[in-house]
């Protein structure tokens, strides 16, 4: 595997971005680290948020649907089904 101590399995790219940092001081490399680090710490922090609100809107539809539901059984569906099941109905006559 490509590394800085086995660049004889490096591509010229690699060994060019390696030998970047290596020429860097220390306290440049440790800032570089730590942008890259912030980085990922803020998208990190960005998908956690973003799946919140998917949470928060999951759970607003879930409880509308329930409503729904609870409305449309309360109107009677239940009842008709019953009547429909228990036989004819009406003057369905020819």
């Amino acid at each position: 595997m490509c590394s800085p101590k086995n660049l004889d399995l490096c591509d010229d790219d690699k060994k060019a971005e390696i030998s970047k940092y290596q020429a860097m001081s220390a306290s440049d490399l440790d800032a570089a680290i730590s942008a890259e680090e912030k980085k990922l710490d803020d998208a990190e922090a960005e998908f956690k948020a973003e799946v919140q609100k998917l949470q928060e809107k999951y759970s607003a539809l879930s409880a509308e649907k329930d409503e729904k539901i609870a409305a449309v059984k309360a109107s009677g569906l239940g009842l008709m089904k019953a009547v429909k099941a228990a036989g004819p109905v009406g003057n369905d006559e020819l």
